[in-house]
């Protein structure tokens, strides 16, 4: 019986990863679709200049809640009404005092970037905080029940409603307004989503007993991501300030393959893993550890060498030649974004286990350097920026796994063992894709010819090195089978 429990904590972990994943990739075709269509109705300096709103957008929404969504995951079910009312409370109090804030940052905003659009701009999106709010604590517990049917329902929605607007809007003329009101009106709907499927209902009667404690909790995990939001908006904010809104613009536009495709995904699996980490007995943590190493890479891998060989035709055929400048970005980006996944089972076990302060220590000195690094190169163009963002988030990721694999007892030969498959059958994918994408200058036909051909020649590496895994993945797909026993130790 010692060994089932982690055996039913990696195959829940597993399901309820493919399921939120497998849901967020339908909202962000839908994602990649509207974008596509935007960025030909619109100009780089219009995505430049919502791209610069949101650099103060994302720095405030990390205090949003100032971690109480993650400790009422954590919570026990005994006093879990409790502790949802007081967070509802105090969340929507913030979300409110937010959007005043983001009103007040307006001009100092369109001085930073030289954009007077900013002034009246930011204040709107402001209004983000107010309605996110209202369904914050929602989202929280679904995240507690591993509910991600209704999580990725309510973004869903909101993805879809969000591109249904802004196109709207773009074709009638509103320019970078079309992102702005796309942007509130699918918060509105994931609002409305979550609480139409998450039955619980505010009583509005917080109390102060729990709040304390939770705060302490969360303290933690909000100064980590307080720094991670300055990590991850710093290059943002340089380009912003001193290359302009059109390099801006290119450089957002660049990130959003890596984001849509392989950054999300880390925020994806960080949601299912963080509950299903909690629920592992530590003396099983190490396996989950190396299970979710294995199926992150496994996914992410072969997306990120496609995104790396294939940024050129893709920006092209999907975005259109006006934005051509934008494929180097994203072929540096990409990396980044495989490095920030790369250290989300990592990540996820120091919460889990209550050493966030892991995180808070790694946070400080990667954000000065990041700072630092990005500071010094701006001056050398969009790609130099995203060269320091990737090389600064590869240092971490490596130093964090390290820390991991002390901290659960990990030697390096089980990682290896977790890992190499996939790392083998990624570089035998690459081998087939650079010839294909050399020979072919047209970019929808090289897209089709290496997606196809790249795909097969993982897939069967992956069949001839890891088919066990693969055997994994088919039966935890069919609710009625069991996975095979000796997979719960797969790494």
């Amino acid at each position: 019986m010692a060994e089932a429990r982690p055996a039913s904590i990696a195959t829940r972990t597993l399901r309820g990863t493919a399921w939120a994943y497998s849901s967020y990739v339908g909202g962000q075709i839908a994602v990649l679709l509207s974008t596509a269509i935007l960025a030909r109705l619109l100009d780089p300096d219009d995505f430049g200049l919502v791209a610069a709103a949101l650099v103060f957008i994302y720095l405030l929404e990390t205090i949003s809640d100032l971690g109480l969504g993650p400790a009422l995951v954590i919570s026990k079910e005994d006093d879990l009404e409790e502790k949802s009312e007081t967070v509802f409370a105090f969340t929507v109090l913030m979300g409110v005092g937010l959007s005043l804030a983001t009103a007040l940052l307006g001009p100092l905003a369109a001085l930073f970037f030289n954009q007077d659009g900013l002034a009246i701009l930011l204040p709107v999106l402001g209004l983000n905080f107010t309605l996110r709010a209202l369904g914050a604590t929602h989202y929280a517990l679904a995240q507690k029940r591993i509910d991600f049917r209704s999580r990725t329902a309510a973004e869903i929605a909101d993805v879809i409603v969000r591109a249904i607007t802004g196109i709207g809007l773009a074709l009638a003329g509103f320019g970078a307004w079309a992102l702005v009101g796309g942007y509130l009106a699918g918060t509105a709907v994931w609002v409305v989503t979550l609480w139409l499927l998450v039955p619980w209902r505010p009583g509005l009667k917080p109390k102060r007993t729990h709040l304390g404690r939770m705060l302490r909790f969360g303290g933690a995990l909000t100064v980590v991501d307080i720094l991670a939001a300055i990590i991850n908006q710093v290059d943002y904010a340089f380009v912003g300030h001193v290359l302009g809104a059109t390099a801006l613009g290119l450089y957002a536009l660049g990130f959003r393959l890596p984001e849509l495709l392989i950054a999300n995904f880390a925020i994806v699996a960080g949601k299912v893993l963080f509950p299903a980490f909690a629920g592992v007995a530590p003396g099983a943590l190490d396996r989950a550890f190396l299970v979710s190493l294995r199926y992150t890479l496994l996914i992410t891998l072969p997306m990120a060498v496609a995104l790396v060989v294939l940024a050129h035709p893709l920006t092209t055929a999907i975005f259109g030649d006006k934005w051509s400048d934008a494929a180097p970005v994203a072929q540096v980006l990409t990396l980044y974004a495989l490095a920030v996944t790369i250290g989300i089972p990592a990540g996820t076990a120091y919460k889990a286990t209550g050493r966030a302060g892991v995180l808070l220590k790694l946070a400080v000195p990667r954000a000065i350097l990041a700072v630092t690094a990005i500071a010094v190169f701006v001056h050398e163009g969009i790609v130099a920026v995203a060269l320091c963002q990737t090389a600064v988030a590869g240092l971490f990721a490596l130093i964090g796994i390290g820390l991991a694999s002390h901290l659960l007892e990990v030697g390096i030969g089980p990682i290896w063992r977790a890992i190499w498959a996939p790392f083998l059958a990624a570089a035998g994918m690459a081998a087939v894709l650079v010839p294909i994408e050399r020979a072919i200058s047209s970019p929808w036909p090289v897209l089709v010819l290496g997606g196809a051909a790249g795909g097969c020649v993982y897939l069967a590496l992956v069949w001839l090195f890891a088919r066990d895994t693969l055997r994994h993945l088919r039966a935890t797909a069919f609710a009625g089978r069991q996975a095979p026993p000796d997979l719960a130790r797969a790494a």
